[in-house]
């Protein structure tokens, strides 16, 4: 039987995880209004070198800090051109005893890659060298862009996040590699991965991970240097960034941090896919961060160093992208998330994620005050520290004032809303009288409305929205996933055989409208025809919106399936797995047992936590835990019938129909996941 080499384990379920959960808010349940505490109505404490030294010791000693298990981690603070703070805590290797140092501890930074890469484009927007106005083709040598929307891809739209990519992340499994010797060339890399431009250039936000990697590229075909060549020229040096890389090299395996997963193990030292990667390479220390951050809010300059000019440095800290005037997406190279705890603040920031290491800069231009954090597991931390520091020494009590609309006037935002870039990620939104009801897989939420466009939660996190020219609402932004917009889904014509009084019409309902499904040439759905085992997988892909693997084919009997490379995806994320002849048998009917078994992986990968059922009839040893799960969790249609005593017989070794599978999917992917500090 095929296996699923450890870096695509690895990879797969960090990408998984880390975009659901830490690219989010932390979580309050639906029924907790956020709390006006003594601290966003006292006064704020002076930021000095004493008080924050203070608060970070407290902030790592917090109860609820301890339980997250960060191994170690690196805090940094800086304020009016001088460092206030650069502290470690506890251990970049904890086998090793290691403790973490600020000056010397290495750690990768993920995404906050992408501003230093912003900044050295900038800098060649400076020499004239490069026009954040053209088409960027003409920067890209014998590299072909694949746009089909007859608008020019400009540099701004790179550095904004919209360009209209298809696909706009690595492939699955694609982005790490444990073969430390692997050289991958940045240009190979591009042409082998190209997307294609779909929507207009400048349209539409979703974080871009190509973007920020065509970036790269074109600071080496500009400059005639590799890149990280040119960034150690041009921004490390002149810093004195004397421990920065976005190169992984033999000597400095040694100071590099070991990342950890969720269970306090030590991964395997990996190299980034491509080698030299823009987009997420970068190694760093904590006081090499210090002084790019003091550059940037020196207005370009730190001593007697200057990487930008004064205008360049304003221009880059602007609003560029905007769902909203009140709330901004993007500057060039800088982000906008966690509005909710901005505290009537002007704040930008970049988070970072790659297996074992979460990282976040937040800069207050304006207050010239700029705060780091990076450490090495996939926790939450940052999204705590962040909220401590913003109430410790920026408090505000908010006392926004809302308008009340009838439910006509709100209805022409109801609908089903998906995430541009996380396919998985839906949103809905009913209205009543005065509100709006948003749910998502984050929970249920009442939202009130602040301006015609503009609404917040009980938390205070903005929800906006976007009209099309006739004025319907096209795009929606909400603390679910604050790296991309989510779009409204038009409502697809019913299948001729699923009526509206079907008991199963809201599931396959549901799934249409996601095009999860579709009807064939005959505009039937069929659904009391049985699912086969390639269906049911290609099903699941389609509603991850996963990319189709492009790899040899998992499976000998799946060569010749049209969709291969998404029942290889599916492979590749262990949510499917074949027989001991490496045979996934993809045309016979599905069973129940084995579709619980799919999606059973598939919502523990997501973060449902496995539940207990008592069930009745039979079911394989193989699958017990898996349909027990699936039971436990409520994922069944009108065909399940729990007993008075509450035991349900799953029939699990019948055949699953259409229908059957679409109530599964459907809620799998629509149930709220359990946050923290919810019931």
């Amino acid at each position: 039987m095929a296996t699923i080499p450890i870096w695509k384990r690895t990879m797969l379920s960090a990408l998984t995880v880390v975009t659901v959960v830490c690219a989010t808010v932390p979580a309050v349940s639906a029924d907790r209004a956020p709390q006006k505490t003594s601290a966003q109505a006292q006064r704020a404490a002076i930021l000095n070198e004493r008080d924050i030294e203070g608060f970070a010791d407290a902030f790592f000693n917090r109860p609820d800090i301890q339980a997250l298990e960060v191994p170690g981690a690196l805090f940094v603070v800086v304020k009016d051109g001088k460092v206030l703070l650069q502290k470690g805590y506890g251990y970049a290797d904890l086998e090793a005893g290691k403790p973490v140092d600020p000056e010397q501890s290495r750690f990768r930074i993920a995404s906050v890659s992408k501003v230093i890469t912003a900044t050295a484009v900038m800098q060649l927007v400076e020499q004239g060298k490069i026009d954040l106005k053209q088409d960027v083709q003409q920067y890209m040598g014998d590299v072909k862009l694949k746009n089909n929307t007859g608008s020019p891809l400009t540099m701004e739209h790179l550095l904004t996040h919209t360009t209209g990519f298809d696909l706009v992340d690595p492939p699955p499994g694609d982005m790490i590699t444990g073969d430390l010797s692997a050289v991958t060339p940045l240009k190979d890399y591009i042409i082998k991965t190209m997307p294609t431009v779909i929507h207009k250039p400048g349209e539409v936000y979703k974080y871009d991970n190509f973007a920020s990697m065509l970036q790269g590229y074109i600071v080496e075909q500009v400059s005639g240097k590799p890149f990280h060549q040119y960034v150690n020229d041009n921004i490390f040096k002149p810093l004195g960034m004397k421990n920065s890389q976005f190169v992984l090299t033999p000597g400095m395996e040694s100071s590099l941090a070991t990342g950890y997963n969720e269970r306090r193990e030590p991964l395997p030292p990996y190299n980034t896919i491509p080698t030299d990667m823009p987009q997420g390479s970068m190694l760093t220390t904590g006081s090499d961060m210090a002084k790019f951050m003091l550059a940037h809010l020196n207005e370009g300059s730190l001593g007697e160093a200057r990487i930008l000019r004064k205008e360049t440095v304003k221009e880059m800290q602007s609003v560029q992208k905007a769902i909203h005037p009140k709330v901004p997406t993007m500057t060039y190279g800088f982000e906008f998330v966690m509005h909710h705890k901005f505290n009537d603040q002007y704040v930008i920031g970049k988070g970072g994620s790659i297996p074992g290491f979460a990282s976040w800069m937040w800069l207050l231009p304006e207050q010239k005050v700029g705060a780091f954090i990076v450490y090495n597991n996939n926790s939450d931390l940052r999204n705590h520290l962040f909220e401590a520091f913003m109430d410790r020494y920026y408090p505000t009590e908010r006392k926004p004032t809302y308008t009340t609309s009838a439910k006509d006037q709100l209805e022409r935002f109801e609908g089903i809303y998906r995430d541009l870039r996380v396919a998985y990620l839906t949103t809905r939104i009913k209205a009543q009288d005065g509100v709006l009801i948003l749910e998502d897989l984050m929970g249920k939420h009442t939202l009130q409305q602040i301006e015609p466009l503009l609404f917040e939660d009980e938390q205070g996190s903005p929800v906006a929205f976007k009209e099309n020219e006739d004025g319907s609402i096209r795009f929606l932004f909400s603390k679910s996933n604050p790296t991309a917009w989510s779009e409204k889904l038009p409502v697809p014509e019913r299948f001729k055989d699923v009526g509206k009084e079907h008991p199963y019409a809201s599931y396959i309902d549901g799934l249409h409208q996601l095009n999860v499904i579709q009807a064939g040439q005959d505009g039937k759905f069929f659904p009391d025809a049985p699912i086969s085992r390639a269906e049911f997988a290609i099903w699941l892909v389609n509603w991850l919106g996963a990319v189709p693997s492009r790899s040899e084919p998992a499976f000998r009997d799946t060569a010749g399936q049209i969709e291969a490379g998404k029942i290889t995806t599916a492979f590749d994320m262990g949510v499917v797995t074949g027989t001991e002849k490496g045979l996934f048998k993809p045309d016979c009917p599905i069973t129940r047992q084995e579709a619980a078994v799919m999606a059973s992986r598939l919502a523990i990968l997501l973060g449902h936590p496995p539940k207990k059922a008592k069930l009745t009839g039979e079911t394989d040893s193989w699958a017990v835990d898996a349909v027990s799960n699936i039971v436990g969790n409520k994922f069944y249609g009108p065909d399940v019938k729990p007993s008075p005593d509450g035991f349900v017989d799953y029939r699990s070794k019948q055949v699953m129909t259409r229908k059957e599978a679409a109530a599964l999917l459907y809620l799998l992917g629509t149930t709220s996941l359990p946050m923290p500090g919810s019931a």
